[in-house]
């Protein structure tokens, strides 16, 4: 009975790799010249050029490692790049050789069998994480579109007040908003100026007279603003609307 023997044989551990590193340090210089008399090293030159070639081997393997790394740690990175690439030759290998023995398992019938990859897939790269401000910005800046009227009668001739909103994050932001008529088609306004108008209040002051003719005032705090949000503009309304504001923008000038 013949003993088969693998063809593909993948290093497992770093030993051979060493004993490489010390008999070329040993063979560099077979045949001396015997006149010429070489001082030998000591032990810690001969454990630098030994760094000095794992250093080497390492980054043609790809091993990160620091400028300060000892013998002892690097020798044990190497091993364990050696010992991974073994494994993932040898699953391979016998991924390679069921899928030749028994085609059925691959085949359309059998659907829940993974289909042998010719090369592992890569990681997706992971996008970079959002910062506080980036998140706050595209949450508190998001345009609203609305129909604004002013509820306070002691207000009924303004035309729009200034709003300013402001926070460590974001700093501060400050618009104008118009009331009434100009906004019967909607005027876009930023989410945190939106909360402002929808939570700001009055003092409504109201007068009755009861059964006797007597007039009673009676105050209590009312909503200043009716919101009305209308949908978002299409694209061709927002074209249609940076045409007119162009053409306006040029007959001021």
């Amino acid at each position: 009975m013949t003993q088969e023997t693998n063809p593909t044989k993948t290093a497992s551990s770093s030993e051979n790799l060493f004993d490489n590193v010390l008999s070329q340090n040993q063979n560099q210089n077979p045949n001396p010249d015997p006149g010429q008399t070489e001082e030998p090293k000591d032990q810690e030159e001969i454990k630098a050029e030994h760094l000095a070639r794992l250093k080497e081997r390492a980054t043609l393997m790809g091993i990160k490692f620091s400028n300060n790394i000892g013998l002892d740690a690097l020798k044990a990175r190497i091993e364990a790049k050696l010992n991974g690439e073994a494994e993932s030759s040898e699953n391979q290998n016998e991924t390679q050789s069921e899928a030749n023995t028994n085609p059925e398992a691959t085949s359309s019938g059998n659907e829940d069998a993974p289909a042998p990859a010719s090369s592992p897939p890569t990681a997706p790269k992971s996008e970079k994480p959002k910062s506080l401000r980036q998140l706050l910005y595209e949450r508190e800046m998001k345009l609203v579109r609305l129909r604004i009227t002013n509820l306070d009668p002691k207000k009924k001739d303004l035309p729009g007040e200034i709003f300013t909103f402001a926070n460590e994050v974001l700093g501060s932001v400050r618009k104008y908003i118009p009331y009434g008529e100009a906004t019967d088609n909607g005027y876009h306004v930023p989410y945190c100026i939106y909360k402002q108008l929808k939570a700001r209040e009055f003092v409504n002051v109201r007068t009755r007279k009861d059964n006797r003719g007597r007039i009673h005032v009676e105050s209590g705090m009312a909503r200043e603003f009716a919101l009305e949000i209308l949908p978002d503009l299409t694209p061709e309304e927002l074209a249609r609307l940076a045409a007119q504001q162009a053409a306006a923008k040029g007959l001021n000038d």
